[in-house]
């Protein structure tokens, strides 16, 4: 006890060593919070929009997309073509693949057959798997408009939206909807729609109004489940406009080539929203309407989505079911806005009227499932590992003069161990607690924003305090023990030789 005693007067005596070990173990401590954040509260705030439109979690595509180029992985692979009545979110994200794409020679059709899932996805998600995994409800449509200049039919994407879910996961909150309001559960089955307010502005379409859309028949598939579309002969459907939805991408910097903001009070910025040209409906809605143009229930898509109940678990899902189906693309949706390198421009060109023009592009990206995320978390881990062990050494070799004197005086090896050790427990303790809940008080409103539980936020917080100060102190002791053990160890006289 005397021992303990000690090393509580070492740790309140000198302030400055003590605060400046302290300090370097909180900015180790907050590195290694503020990584483990990256995959859930920014993951959750940057694709929030993209989540809501998409209406899933996670993405999987049949085949794995590969574009041509400098990247060419070669003879093994061959040129496919998706095919354009068999709509996916994998043409929006990369619209590069309406071209065309490269997979395995070997590949799967480039559609899933609902009636015959791969067996991993279907052990996964049948009785006792625990995901709930829907197929894409899309169909390729157009709005008819009657006009001074004639009918015009402005084409769009029939999205089938299961209403119960975005409620009870507040996918589509009542500030995303910029007229109207979103469906409610009892309208699941009615002739209602909501129209995207950014993409049919200029249209003139108001909640309320009546929508003509025609949706091109099915006459059955091919051999590999593709539809085999007739444009020529649609079959018309009339909704009423319950709403409109404006999902906002974020601010964009005005680009003023003319100088147009040096002689006015124009905010230099301009808030985006996306622009897919889509039309939603209920999911029972969407059923009706399959039923009516294919003469039976969907079969074939080309797309599966998976919605979970908190995006943390997005990332440990996707790589699961990417290892048990290496032939398919199963990606983040976070993992596909980061791949789709979309970004907006926003020009400025006329002050009076006040006119923005504004377009989107793509980099062009490989898109294969990359996550560099694991190498930046392992290296961030490493550079605070170094932050304890080098306060650990420093904490040690500083005192063997102390070290000398004490066992000059008769104490044991286990004594001089149990003195650093438990100052290395006090230093490690206070720092690592000090740096995560800075770090954890910032990112809580990340946590409170997205569509995970009070619940699960604890739970999440309570994982991430256990690995970030569990591992600052387990390293903090390692490398405190290595050196007062080979200071415990070596003859007084040499100890105090070295000061």
């Amino acid at each position: 006890m005397v021992f303990f005693r000690m090393a509580l007067r070492n740790v309140t005596r000198n302030w400055n060593r003590t605060g400046m070990i302290i300090i370097s173990m909180a900015v180790a401590s907050a590195i290694m919070t503020l990584t483990l954040a990256l995959s859930t509260g920014y993951a959750e705030g940057v694709s929030r929009v993209w989540r809501q439109m998409v209406g899933a979690d996670i993405i999987i595509y049949p085949n794995r997309f590969v574009f041509a180029g400098s990247g060419d992985p070669g003879t093994a692979w061959e040129w496919r073509r998706l095919s354009p009545d068999l709509p996916t979110d994998a043409v929006g994200f990369h619209p590069d693949l309406a071209q065309g794409y490269l997979a395995p020679a070997d590949a799967p059709p480039p559609v899933f057959d609902l009636q015959n899932l791969p067996p991993a996805l279907a052990a996964m998600t049948g009785a006792g798997g625990g995901l709930q995994v829907e197929a894409a409800q899309l169909l390729p449509a157009y709005i008819v408009r009657e006009t001074a200049q004639g009918k015009v039919r402005l084409p769009i994407t029939l999205r089938g939206r299961n209403v119960q879910a975005d409620i009870d996961k507040r996918s589509i909150p009542e500030t995303a909807m910029m007229g109207g309001s979103y469906f409610r559960p009892a309208q699941d089955g009615f002739w209602v729609a909501i129209t995207n307010g950014a993409a049919f502005a200029a249209e003139g379409i108001r909640p309320g109004d009546k929508l003509v859309v025609e949706v091109p028949t099915i006459r059955g598939y091919d051999a590999e489940g593709r539809p085999v579309t007739d444009y020529a002969n649609p079959q018309t459907f009339y909704f009423m406009v319950y709403g409109q939805f404006g999902l906002e991408w974020g601010q964009v910097r005005l680009e003023d080539p003319a100088g147009l903001l040096e002689r006015s009070a124009v905010a230099p910025t301009q808030t985006v929203f996306l622009d897919q040209p889509e039309v939603w409906v209920p999911a029972a809605t969407f059923a009706k309407v399959f039923e009516a143009v294919a003469g039976g229930p969907q079969r074939y898509t080309g797309q599966l989505a998976i919605t979970l109940d908190s995006m943390a678990e997005a990332k440990t899902v996707a790589q699961t079911l990417a290892a048990q189906l290496p032939d398919c693309a199963v990606l983040t949706v976070p993992q596909e806005v980061s791949l789709s390198g979309l970004n907006y421009r926003a020009r400025l060109t006329s002050l009076d009227p006040f006119t923005v023009t504004i377009t989107h592009f793509h980099y062009a990206r490989p898109t294969l499932a990359l996550d560099v995320k694991d190498q930046l978390a392992a290296l961030a881990f490493v550079v605070a590992g170094f932050l304890v062990v080098a306060n650990m050494y420093i904490l040690v070799t500083q005192r063997r003069r102390e070290i000398g004197v004490l066992k000059a005086l008769g104490a044991a090896s286990r004594d001089i161990l149990a003195l650093f050790l438990t100052e290395t427990l006090g230093y490690s303790l206070a720092g690592s607690l000090l740096g995560f809940l800075t770090v954890r008080l910032i990112t809580l409103a990340s946590i409170f924003a997205s569509s995970a539980s009070l619940v699960e936020g604890a739970l999440l917080t309570l994982q991430t305090a256990g690995a970030v100060v569990g591992l600052t102190v387990g390293i903090s002791l390692v490398f405190g023990f290595l050196p007062a053990w080979e200071a415990a160890r070596t003859p007084s006289a040499s100890l105090l030789g070295d000061a």
